[in-house]
């Protein structure tokens, strides 16, 4: 484990060689002082933060198989999730509800708020084409 924790380290210290604290700092989104623990062996930089690294400068980070470069991890896309194409018809469908379409099943406290089981019947909607 040691041996890893000097490689990650290494792809950090090795660029300080040719650039400057702050450009380091500033290309992998970190303080300043978190470079110099680095380099001081005081903090071992995460996985995210070597992959970080090989995004920023184009570099692979190989480790006993493991080898990471700008393609091997990726955060999850963000942003709002894909509709569903079936959401629409739902909320319509709660739109037309009646009090006799639904019926109160159960009702308990959950701490400041209330926790309601509903039984909902919907009508059921002719398929598309008059089937």
């Amino acid at each position: 484990m040691d041996e890893l924790r000097k490689q990650a380290a290494d792809l950090i210290i090795d660029r300080l060689k040719t650039n400057k604290v702050a450009d380091v700092a500033s290309d992998l989104g970190i303080s300043r002082q978190a470079v110099y623990d680095i380099k001081k062996g005081k903090y071992c930089p995460s996985l995210s933060l070597v992959q970080k690294a090989c995004d920023v400068w184009q570099v692979r980070f190989a480790y006993r198989g493991l080898l990471i470069d700008s393609t091997s991890i990726r955060a999850k896309a963000v942003g709002p999730p894909p509709p569903v194409a079936t959401q629409r018809d739902l909320f319509e469908a709660l739109g037309q509800l009646d009090k006799r379409s639904f019926e109160v099943i159960d009702t308990k406290p959950m701490g400041h708020a209330l926790e309601i089981t509903l039984r909902l019947t919907l009508p059921a909607q002719k398929a598309a084409g008059g089937q």
